[in-house]
């Protein structure tokens, strides 16, 4: 059935016209040119459009890390200077002294103070939300910059332990310190410390001062939820520790600080200290442009990532892909209209050519095509025009020609007719007639004579024998099939010379008896029809028979010494012997050549091919 399905289709593609023909494969051809234009513009503009993407995302991601490296070198300055201020030094030394007299009541003085000192630093609430002064006794003051609750003495081990096993192993060198993002243990809210001795005049640790990073002042670097600042609807960039858990908030996840992990393919390389950018799954395990790297901050590992969904950056992708099609479709469309047109007129006059050539194959020779164009359809239609004349007049040619062939066939059959009645009637009846008179006169005779006539009867018998038999060999000598070509054409010439008084010189060359039967048979009449030219007409003394094969080419030459003919005007003539030998040699798809000249003989060169 499939079978039968394809050749249905072959046949109705070849029964179509020429214009839906030029239609149909203009019409492939060009839309495969739009289509590859289209294709290659979609991506090209895709791959443009991606990469401006990934620069804006790495534009953006170096904007947020540089403010990220200023803010925390900024607050470090703040560090600097607060844990070198005059007034933390005496706070701290109060505090200590509070602390070793063991006295409640400077309790409430010591914070009075330390609520003036932070009025004093009030201006810090946009970066820091508390500032922790801890003693030599590890108990602390806390006050709070970003609200109105009142500082107080915090007596309790601050975060499990956490500062003070952070204080004594960190300050013993006098060093600032940034202490990662940790869980406030009360609030299971982040914090982030960064921290600094305070000293006394004789340069001895009396204290340690800590600064609550504010988290808000982090993510108002980070986080952006305008869709105008070049993130869209699904941009963000974030922070992410060396642990993978967000340092920064998340545009899609409230409370995501610690408590979102980041276990990405950007966020691993980005801690490994690579710099990049790739198309991966987020922490959403949402598809993303994604742009990546380290931020240096002193103290801690972090990594900044500025990502995109695929699907949103992919939005002005779609939107030109859809005016692609749209503009190809509308390009085809016109193209088609154009190709259609255009095929039609080119189409026209070859439809009025072939419409010419079917009457011409019909028999209608009076054709000519009017010539509209000076191009080359105009010109195939001159060549046309002039086509029919010449086969209006070749057939005309052919016809005669074919008449003249038609009466020359009669003709010979009609001459071979009489030939063989005049042999039939002239020998073998005369011979017939004779031997019946002879043995009718038996009758008559006397007994004793009746022998002798039965021996002049023999004799008689025997010449009838041999005419029959010399008739039959005229017709098919068995010659040929017996002993082949050669001697065939030599007992031609013996016969010739014996009946005719005409000096035959004959020879041959090469092997000449592995050639083709017909071959052979056709040179074999050629030559009868020589001779029997050359006995009619000639009046030749000397005949030269050459018969020579070189290779595969088989060379017959018959030359005599007669009175010879216009060659010309013979080829009008009414005989049919040279027409016949032109005939045998055209069908052993030969060459003849015919040279004469009055008074000086006549040649007749053949070449056969025999392969």
């Amino acid at each position: 059935m499939l079978n039968s399905q394809v050749k249905s289709s072959k046949i109705s593609i070849r029964n179509i016209s020429l214009t839906e023909k030029l239609v149909l494969y203009f019409l492939i051809i060009g839309i495969g040119v739009i289509s590859v234009i289209s294709f290659y513009s979609f991506y090209s503009t895709k791959n443009a459009l991606m990469s401006r993407t990934f620069d804006q995302l790495t534009s953006l991601r170096l904007v947020k890390k540089n403010q990220v490296e200023i803010f925390f070198s900024d607050r470090l300055k703040d560090l600097t200077l607060l844990s070198n201020a005059y007034d933390t030094k005496q706070i701290i030394s109060f505090f200590n002294a509070c602390r070793k007299k063991g006295n409640g009541s400077d309790d409430q003085e010591l914070l009075e103070k330390y609520s003036e000192y932070l009025n004093k630093y009030k201006a810090l609430r946009n970066y820091f939300s508390c500032i922790y002064l801890v003693g030599v006794d590890q108990i602390a003051l806390k006050g709070f910059l970003q609200n109105e609750i009142k500082p107080l003495i915090v007596t309790d081990k601050i975060f499990g332990q956490q500062i003070i096993t952070f204080s004594a192993s960190h300050f013993q060198h006098h060093r600032i310190i940034l202490l990662d993002m940790i869980p406030d243990p009360q609030t299971h809210l982040p914090v982030l410390f960064i921290a600094a001795p305070v000293t006394s005049e004789s340069k001895e640790i009396d204290g340690w001062l800590f600064l609550a990073v504010s988290i808000e002042a982090i993510n108002k670097i980070m986080v952006n939820n305008n869709p105008k600042s070049g993130l869209g609807m699904t941009g963000e960039t974030y922070l992410v520790g060396n642990d993978f858990k967000l340092r920064s908030g998340s545009r899609f996840i409230p409370n995501s600080i610690l408590n979102t992990i980041v276990r990405t393919q950007p966020a691993i390389k980005a801690l490994n200290r690579q710099e990049g950018q790739v198309i991966t799954p987020d922490y959403r395990n949402i598809t993303v442009l994604s742009s990546f790297s380290r931020v240096d901050v002193p103290g801690i590992n972090w990594v900044i990532l500025a990502e995109i969904d695929l699907k949103e950056a992919m939005i002005p992708i779609y939107r030109m892909r859809n005016s692609l099609l749209i503009l190809s479709l509308l390009i085809s469309v016109i193209f088609f209209i154009f190709v259609f047109f255009t095929s039609k007129k080119i189409t026209k006059p070859i439809i009025l050519l072939r419409d010419a050539a079917m009457r011409i194959g019909k028999g209608q020779y009076d054709v000519d095509i009017p010539v509209r164009a000076n191009d080359e359809i105009g010109a195939l239609t001159r060549a046309f025009n002039i086509m029919s004349a010449q086969i209006k007049e070749k057939t005309k040619e052919l016809q005669s020609e074919r008449i003249g062939r038609l009466r020359s066939v009669i003709d010979a059959e009609e001459s071979e007719r009489q030939r063989l009645s005049r042999e039939i009637h002239d020998g073998i009846g005369q011979s017939l007639i004779a031997l019946k008179l002879r043995l009718e006169s038996l009758l008559y005779i006397e007994s004793s004579e009746i022998k002798a006539n039965i021996n002049v009867l023999k004799d008689q018998f025997d010449g009838t024998v041999d005419e029959i038999r010399r008739i039959s060999n005229n017709l098919m000598p068995s010659v040929l099939e017996v002993f082949g070509i050669t001697i065939a054409l030599r007992n031609l010439c013996d016969e010739t010379e014996e009946h005719c008084e005409i000096n035959i010189i004959y020879g041959t060359s090469g092997d000449l008896e592995n050639i083709n039967t017909k071959i052979k048979t056709y040179l074999f009449r050629i030559a009868q029809e020589a001779f029997n030219n050359i006995i009619k007409h000639s009046g030749a003394k000397e005949v030269e028979i050459k018969l020579i094969r070189i290779n595969e080419i088989v060379n017959f030459t018959i030359r005599d010494n007669g009175r010879g003919f216009d060659v010309i005007d013979v080829a009008f003539e009414k005989g049919n012997g040279l027409h016949n030998m032109r005939e045998r040699v055209a069908l052993m798809e030969g060459t003849i050549d015919i040279k004469s000249k009055l008074n000086q003989g006549t040649e007749i060169i053949i070449q056969i091919p025999v392969f």
